[in-house]
Order: C-alpha cells, then structure tokens, then sequence
C-alpha cells in the first residue's frame, strides 16, 4: 500500500513539473520590443563624440533620441512593424536633424530571448543602418 501511494505521488509530482514548465503562451517579440530602450555606442562617422540612441517603443510608433550624456535631441515619432515569425523589425526611417523628410524603412533582424532584457538589431544586406545593441531602460 505504501509503495502504491509513494508511486502516485511520484506520479503526481512529475506530471506537475512537466506540466509547470510548459508556456502556453510563448513572448512574442511584438511583445518583448515595448518599452523603453538604450543601445551601446553607436558609431555615427565623424561625430568624435560617444553617442547612444535612446529609444521608447509604444504600441503603434517609436521616439528615438540621440544623446552624448549631455545634450539630448528627440527625432519625430516613427511608425514600425514588427514580423513575430520571422522575427524582423522594419523602422520608418528616423527624421534627423537637417535631414530632408524620407518615406524610406529601414529592415532588421532581432536576436532576442524570451524574458531577457537585451536585444539585436542586425540590418538587412544592402542597408547603411549600424548594428544596434539594446538594453532595456524600464
């Protein structure tokens, strides 16, 4: 009797962990990009001092600033779409200062995992976009 009960109860526990482990839903990218966002050193060219993007993605839009530590510029809000399957983000081209206004995006591909709060951005071939190392703000 004792063996029989220790037995369901091994039985029990075990269904319980597998069951506990399981995510019916999984983060989806969509998900994990809301926020607020810092990334590392962007290299800019022939701007000689360290420059990081600072970004707020909402629902249906971005802000993205430019900072040095100082001085901070805000660019205009930008539309994106995030592809969850292929785990792409394409940006409306930000509107920077000087810069005449562009209808153009811009294609990444992100390399996240679920729950962390770090993110990739690689440009697609053929872009002129940096690499951007994200780190969450929030």
């Amino acid at each position: 009797m004792k063996k029989t009960i220790l037995i369901l109860l091994a039985m029990f526990l075990s269904i319980g962990m597998f069951t506990s482990c399981e995510k019916d839903n999984p983060q989806l990218l969509s998900e994990l990009v809301i926020g607020e966002w810092q990334s590392q050193v962007v290299d800019l060219g022939d701007v000689e001092t360290d420059v990081y993007f600072l970004v707020d993605i909402e629902a249906n839009y971005y802000t993205l600033s430019m900072t040095d530590g100082v001085t901070t510029i805000d660019l205009p809000q930008a539309g994106y779409v995030v592809d969850n399957d292929a785990n792409t983000i394409e940006i409306d081209q930000p509107q920077f200062p000087d810069d005449e206004p562009s209808d153009e995006t811009v294609l990444f591909t992100v390399t996240w995992i679920e729950g962390q709060n770090t993110m990739l951005w690689t440009p697609i071939e053929g872009s002129d976009a940096p690499s951007l190392q994200w780190t969450r703000g929030d």
